[in-house]
């Protein structure tokens, strides 16, 4: 982190017209956080990824951006959401990512925070991310926001742990 102050980070739920400010965004991710958000190599151009994770169709999938004022606009330094992928189960998957530099800084908290008041607010019962086994910041992280390993889930995952937050 730099020893400057930095900039006034604001959340908000995000747009369709996000799209190149979020491009730039998954470009400037390092490979080890594109990896650890996507689980693989993974580019701004991918099919399908801007729409991913901007998409956000009202009950079945929400997203936010926290951003700052950049010289050009709004510059986007981190994006979580989720999207319900068992609708009778009323059952999420997360995932939150920040920029390298700004990991540290509370964006991730804030983002997180936002994520389970909104999956709350949308009568989602449960919330679940799956984690590298090797980013152990992720795992420790997830903890802290109440959530733990999943019972159900197999302990050889392909590398990954599934932690998983009772909503109701």
């Amino acid at each position: 982190m730099p020893d400057t102050p930095l900039p006034t980070v604001f959340v908000r739920r995000a747009r369709a017209e996000d799209g190149q400010c979020m491009r730039g965004f998954v470009q400037q991710l390092s490979t080890a956080s594109r990896r650890n958000r996507f689980h693989g190599a993974v580019g701004a151009d991918a099919p399908g990824l801007l729409d991913s994770l901007l998409g956000a169709e009202g009950e079945l999938h929400a997203a936010w951006v926290a951003c700052i004022w950049g010289p050009n606009g709004e510059e986007i330094v981190g994006e979580g959401g989720w999207h319900v992928v068992d609708a009778r189960q009323r059952r999420a998957e997360l995932g939150v990512s920040v920029l390298d530099s700004w990991q540290g800084s509370g964006v991730a908290h804030v983002l997180m925070t936002r994520l389970i008041e909104g999956a709350r607010s949308a009568g989602v019962q449960q919330l679940y991310g799956d984690v590298l086994e090797s980013n152990e910041r992720m795992l420790a992280f997830m903890q802290k926001h109440g959530m733990q390993q999943g019972a159900d889930w197999p302990w050889d995952a392909g590398g990954s742990v599934r932690m998983e937050l009772r909503l109701s």
